[in-house]
């Protein structure tokens, strides 16, 4: 283990996968991409690309916090959706969650697994 180097993880943040739900390194803390699924239930929401954004954003917000940060912190972010029609629903969400300052980031159209229409990662800096 790299004294520089801290993997992140809780009973509460599931890992459905061989990989770290974030990992500290230094004063960055990167977070994994987190789904639109409700982690109580596994589902997804069937409210369209906005709900899932905003679900998204939510499981973001709570690992960051496990990682000692916040969405104040981010600093880039990464936006994985299925459809360009659904961006004007996701760019609505992503302003509730970052209304000032927003941080930079890119956005991309893929195939996501489940019926998930987004899903976000993130880079954040801890002062």
């Amino acid at each position: 283990m790299s004294p520089f180097r801290e993997t992140v993880s809780s009973p509460e943040l599931p890992v459905h996968g061989p990989y770290s739900p974030a990992v500290r390194a230094g004063n960055l803390v990167f977070v994994s991409a987190q789904p639109g699924v409700d982690p109580a239930t596994g589902t997804v929401p069937d409210r369209g690309a906005g709900a899932q954004c905003r679900q998204a954003l939510r499981n973001l917000e709570h690992v960051l916090r496990v990682a000692g940060a916040e969405l104040r912190d981010v600093v880039r972010t990464t936006v994985f959706y299925t459809d360009l029609a659904d961006l004007p629903a996701i760019n609505s969400a992503y302003a509730e969650a970052f209304p000032l300052d927003p941080p930079a980031r890119s956005a991309a159209v893929v195939s996501l697994a489940g019926g998930r229409l987004v899903s976000i990662d993130a880079i954040a800096a801890l002062g």
